[in-house]
């Protein structure tokens, strides 16, 4: 039917359609927040909830009941396209989440670290990848010999990549998301995110135009033919140099006066949102998925530092919540995860990818300088997969590239990849002493009340006190921890900043704390003014110390009774007071 009668959705329609969004969404959220509380993942209930309410659990036990809420037939309902239109829409989303994370600024300041860490962890991977999915396609799960090369790039692509968002989560729980080595980590991930997503565009442009209305199918480029194929690689290429380039620019200027006459967060959001879906639909038309425009649009936002930290976690909350879940969800409805499991090629993926990824970013770290244990710590790192992986495969096996046994193995992949890195960061870190803040610091490195009214003043104020105490002038340790603060803003939130900085004239880790009373601004993401500023001073070639004293000050203020009493300390007796209050809390708590 071709009218526009037929297009209308009827109220039993809309009623299904609002009940299996209701049902899906819901789930979705109750495992994720159950899963987060378990301390895993929250991907791990969104996709639980897709499995239980899918043909894996609901569609076996009461297939009338799955038939009724998630209809697969478009012809006789309208439903399914409803669904796949959200579903669309969140990957879009997700991937617009995921661009805003990649900062180019912190990526070009990283230098010979970041380049060594980043090429090797794509070029083994991805080397292991793609040979293996090239000599044993059967063995990979390729759905088509007739895309055998494309299928090859895929899998190269898929265990090369990073997810980005879920690094970013592992290291912030961790207290290292601020450090050096967190940057590292960080800064690598975004380049494996970007060369990733830029590949697998270019995957897709070889594709042939799907047929049908699948979520994940990809378009087929703005011709057809051989030479077609050339003419979408050339466009997309272009596309991506006019967005970090001009568009990037733009963005940076566009964003303050949004700011300063629409309203927040909504005249940025609306902005945000625009310039995503315009993308989204540029790329799909284009020839390549309609996520690659929103990831790009992600990259050229979120690189501009009028975007503030509040403002991105506005929009990282408002998506990751709401259509986070209904993407992940949907993933187990259509595909049954036991008759797809094939244990074989399950530990054969996992094994690829575990292995590809340690190995190629524990070489590159170990190259630029770093100790045995920390170049561990990057590779396992870079290891976890998570959402970026699970989108990935989804779209591969929606454009027919690979079999549902295949998309099984990346997914559990996914997930055991984002469970095993932090707890293998944690232990490879492990300090074997326990020290308080309280007993890192001293009178002569602590100002009670501040004079500073900007960050650079305040670690200007500071560094002049620290300068006596590790020999080096004061504008030369100030010069040094403002470089890093434009690499990457040190407001951890709760009113707290850890301004740092690694520096070869630095003999032994030194740390000042000055605390004010009218707050600073050190662009925490949760908005608050910094009360508390506690700058690290650390030897160049030693991570670890940064590492330490990052996650002493963190641990320092985990209670707000803490921050309170450190707040209202006027002077150095008192504030070592509410540390030492703060530290007795904290066992009670942890023996409890």
């Amino acid at each position: 039917m071709t009218t526009l009668a037929a297009a209308i959705l009827t109220h039993h329609e809309v009623t299904v359609f609002l009940l299996s969004l209701a049902v899906l969404l819901g789930l979705a959220k109750l495992l994720g927040e159950i899963a987060r509380m378990l301390g895993q993942p929250s991907v791990v209930g969104e996709i639980l909830a897709g499995v239980l309410l899918g043909q894996t659990v609901l569609g076996s036990l009461a297939p009338g009941a799955y038939a009724f809420l998630f209809p697969a037939d478009t012809a006789v309902s309208s439903v399914p396209i409803g669904l796949e239109t959200l579903v669309v829409l969140s990957a879009i989303l997700l991937l617009l989440v995921a661009g805003l994370e990649v900062d180019l600024s912190s990526v070009a300041r990283q230098g010979k670290a970041m380049l060594l860490v980043s090429s090797m962890g794509v070029v083994i991977p991805f080397g292991l990848g793609f040979g293996f999915a090239y000599l044993f396609p059967g063995l990979l799960g390729q759905a088509s010999s007739e895309l055998h090369l494309a299928f090859a790039l895929f899998m190269g692509i898929a265990l090369s990549i990073t997810a980005l968002p879920v690094i970013a989560k592992i290291l912030i729980d961790l207290n290292l998301a601020k450090s050096d080595l967190g940057m590292l980590i960080l800064s690598s991930a975004m380049v494996n995110d970007l060369l990733g997503w830029i590949g697998f565009a270019m995957v897709l442009a070889m594709m042939p135009v799907a047929s049908g209305g699948d979520v994940a199918g990809a378009s087929g480029g703005v011709s057809g033919g051989a030479s077609g194929v050339w003419v979408t690689i050339l466009i997309t290429v272009g596309f991506v140099a006019l967005m970090l380039t001009v568009v990037r620019w733009a963005a940076h200027r566009v964003l303050p006066y949004i700011q300063a006459h629409m309203s927040w967060p909504g005249g940025v959001l609306v902005f945000v949102m625009v310039l995503a879906i315009l993308c989204s639909a540029l790329t799909e038309w284009i020839g390549v998925h309609s996520i690659f425009g929103a990831f790009l649009a992600g990259v050229a936002i979120g690189d501009s530092r009028h975007l503030r930290e509040n403002t991105r976690k506005t929009i990282h909350d408002f998506i990751t919540h709401v259509f986070a879940p209904l993407f992940f969800a949907s993933i187990g409805l259509r595909v049954n995860f036991i008759e797809a499991f094939d244990l074989q090629m399950v530990i054969l993926v996992l094994v690829i990818a575990v292995t590809g990824k340690a190995i190629g970013c524990y070489l590159g770290a170990k190259w630029s300088g770093l100790t045995q244990r920390e170049s561990w710590a990057v590779g396992f790192g870079m290891v976890a997969r998570g959402a970026m992986e699970i989108i990935l495969a989804q779209l591969a096996l929606g454009a027919g590239l690979i079999d549902h046994r295949s998309f099984v193995a990346i997914v559990v992949m996914a997930i055991l990849t984002s469970l095993i890195a932090g707890p293998a960061i944690e232990k490879l870190l492990k300090r074997k002493t326990q020290r308080t803040l309280a007993d890192a610091i001293n009178e002569k490195l602590f100002i009670a009340d501040m004079k500073a009214h900007n960050a650079r003043e305040a670690i200007g104020e500071l560094a002049a006190l620290a300068s006596p105490v590790v020999g080096v002038p004061s504008k030369l340790i100030t010069d040094a921890v403002w470089q890093r603060e434009l690499a990457m803003r040190t407001g951890i939130g709760n009113g707290i900043a850890v301004p740092h900085a690694r520096m070869p004239e630095i003999k032994k880790a030194c740390l000042v704390v000055g605390r004010t009373e009218r707050g600073i601004d050190f662009d925490a993401s949760d908005g608050q003014a910094a009360r508390i500023i506690c700058m690290i001073l650390t030897p160049q070639g030693d991570q670890t110390s940064q590492i330490e004293m990052l996650q002493i000050v963190a641990r320092a203020f985990t209670q707000p009774r803490a921050r309170a009493d450190a707040f209202d300390a006027n002077t150095y007796v008192e504030f070592r007071a509410a540390l030492r209050v703060s530290q007795v809390d904290t066992d009670h708590t942890h023996q409890a």
